[in-house]
């Protein structure tokens, strides 16, 4: 199962001053382990984006391209980058939704999963759930 991967995840697996540290490890080690369905990720430019900037704020700029990097260089990880059309296909989540408080990196997040067809993310963010999206962990 390819699971999209979001900001909140990213971070918390690479800052262990984060609130969600232990349980992104746990769920990394458990797939490591092959304990469970997922055979990898995906996520996208966007979310890389916000998860480096997460990380340098919180943690460090030596934290932040180590997040960076590595994500970049994974086998596990497929790095989707935007294009016109993503862009477009997420303004249309964005507009529709003026009754949610969603980043325009969620609506491309949501945009990428429906066009890509992946139905779980992982996540510590609510707002996938809102928009109909299983998460882990």
């Amino acid at each position: 199962m390819i699971v999209f991967m979001d900001s909140s995840a990213l971070k918390a697996d690479y800052d262990s001053k984060d609130d969600n540290h232990v349980a992104a490890r746990r769920l990394m080690r458990q797939i490591a382990a092959r304990e469970t369905q997922v055979t990898s990720f995906m996520t996208t430019d966007y979310v890389l984006d916000e998860a480096i900037t997460l990380t340098l704020f919180a943690h460090s700029h030596a934290k932040a391209i180590e997040l960076a990097e590595a994500t970049m260089a994974s086998k596990f990880v497929r790095l989707i980058y935007s294009d016109a059309e993503l862009f477009a296909e997420a303004m249309l989540v964005f507009r529709g939704h003026a009754d949610k408080d969603w980043s325009f990196t969620d609506c491309l997040s949501f945009a990428a999963m429906k066009r890509y067809d992946v139905k779980t993310a992982f996540t510590f963010d609510s707002h996938f759930k809102q928009m109909g999206f299983d998460t882990i962990p």
